[in-house]
């Protein structure tokens, strides 16, 4: 059952000195009191007169010690009671200049004291909230990375056919796209063209190749992509496989052409499951080095090209 959030001590004595301030009258407080919800028999019970009526102080700490003793420690009425007084403006001319029982300078100070003491509590409890929730959001994605990196290594024993494990691999690598927070499409054909994927970055649209394949075999299905690409306005791709690829594959999309095309390996999706880097930042370094170095096939950490 989750704790009822409560109002600090330090707050509690601000706001008793500034009511106290504020009102003479023992009717007048307990008229606040009821003004912010405080229930009938909390206010009744100490509205008592003649010898045994308590003093306005004795009025105040009885009340507050009454809400705290409540289920909810009575929170909501104590934050309408903050909300009223750190934005007190009325200084009833009778007490404080006819009868001058109260000071309006010395109330004026302890609201203003009290404003910035609840001001300062308010930014400290965000950041408190912040701080928890990045911290529950920062363990949310470990787990999910945790499991991402056992299914990831559960494919490599998976007796799968290798179309099926190509199936496999595009959904897996859309659900780590999307948990990186790039929202990567499912696969589509178009002009009898299999697309296994698009995602946008940065402003670019993307097209993907997912294949789980041996270096030998990747240069004619990486050439071919690259003629999607190439296809499409302003075509840019990724190529990601399990594997490495070879010199050769890299020169099909290097040599004679626009660079176009980056690649991804099973390393750099490793790293990224490992939570050593970002998607998002893996993705950033592949693009800088291809177009400020014209290097597709680099190690997305150390930036070093991989052939």
């Amino acid at each position: 059952m989750p704790t009822a959030p409560e109002i600090p001590l330090d707050i509690k004595e601000m706001l008793h000195d500034c009511i106290m301030s504020v009102f003479w009258p023992r009717r007048k407080i307990i008229e606040f009191f009821n003004s912010v919800g405080c229930p009938d028999r909390i206010t009744e019970a100490v509205c008592i007169e003649g010898d045994n009526s308590l003093s306005r102080h004795e009025v105040i700490v009885e009340v507050f010690s009454q809400l705290s003793k409540r289920g909810d420690g009575g929170f909501q009425i104590f934050q309408s009671m903050i909300d009223r007084m750190s934005n007190w403006d009325y200084f009833d001319p009778y007490w404080f200049d006819k009868q001058k029982k109260l000071d309006k300078a010395d109330s004026k100070q302890l609201i203003s004291q009290f404003k910035s003491a609840v001001e300062n509590r308010n930014r400290a409890t965000i950041r408190q909230r912040k701080t928890a929730s990045s911290v529950k959001s920062a363990g949310r994605k470990e787990m999910e990375l945790d499991t991402l990196k056992k299914g990831f290594q559960n494919m490599f024993g998976e007796k799968m056919s290798p179309q099926a494990r190509g199936r496999f691999f595009e959904k897996f690598l859309q659900t780590v796209f999307n948990q990186q927070s790039i929202k990567m499409a499912e696969a589509f054909r178009i002009n009898g063209e299999q697309i296994d994927g698009t995602f946008k970055f940065e402003g670019e649209n993307y097209i993907v190749e997912a294949k789980w394949q041996d270096p030998s075999t990747s240069t004619e299905q990486l050439y071919h992509f690259a003629q999607k690409v190439d296809g499409k306005m302003h075509g840019r791709g990724i190529f990601i496989s399990v594997n490495s690829f070879s010199r050769e594959a890299i020169r099909a999309i290097v040599h004679g052409k626009h660079i176009k095309t980056i690649l991804v390996d099973g390393e750099d999706i490793n790293y990224v499951l490992e939570g050593l880097i970002t998607l998002e930042k893996m993705l950033d370094n592949k693009i800088r080095a291809a177009q400020t170095r014209g290097e597709v096939y680099i190690c997305a950490i150390k930036g070093t090209e991989k052939v």
